[in-house]
């Protein structure tokens, strides 16, 4: 058998359960815990929550994997940005490696004439270019 087939049975597997587990849970708190039926569905639901914990434990462990949930979100949250993410003066903010860099030299016709024009293609202009088209007085015509 390919090995994807055997995935495919594998996590088929896992839903069944894991769906089969939450009806059960939902069922067990559901059901009554006094029955005004007959001694027999008395006798059966009696045997039935005496195996079973009590239902406080239910709430308790949702809220246990609901704060788990939230604190492992959380926690990759803060390791991405502490640990994963460049920091604000890194160069790697501004380019990465793949970026093609125009050299346009002290004439800054030909800069603003390139910046303000279409171009064939995407071209990544150094970062002082861009601060002085952005910031500079000078009006452009």
């Amino acid at each position: 058998m390919d090995k994807d087939y055997d995935k495919e049975y594998e996590w088929f597997s896992y839903y069944i359960s894991v769906t089969s587990v939450l009806i059960l849970i939902v069922i067990w708190s559901v059901l009554p815990e006094d029955t005004e039926a007959g001694s027999l569905h008395r006798g059966v639901f009696k045997v039935i929550l005496d195996v079973l914990p009590q239902r406080n434990w239910i709430i308790y462990s949702q809220c246990l994997v609901l704060m788990g949930m939230l604190y492992t979100y959380f926690g990759i949250l803060m390791y991405n940005e502490d640990v994963l993410m460049a920091p604000l003066d890194d160069l790697r903010t501004i380019t990465d490696s793949r970026g093609e860099v125009v050299i346009c030299g002290s004439d800054s016709k030909m800069l603003k004439a390139y910046a303000f024009k279409e171009s064939s293609g995407i071209i990544d202009l150094p970062i002082m270019d861009v601060c002085e088209i952005l910031y500079s007085t000078d009006t452009v015509s």
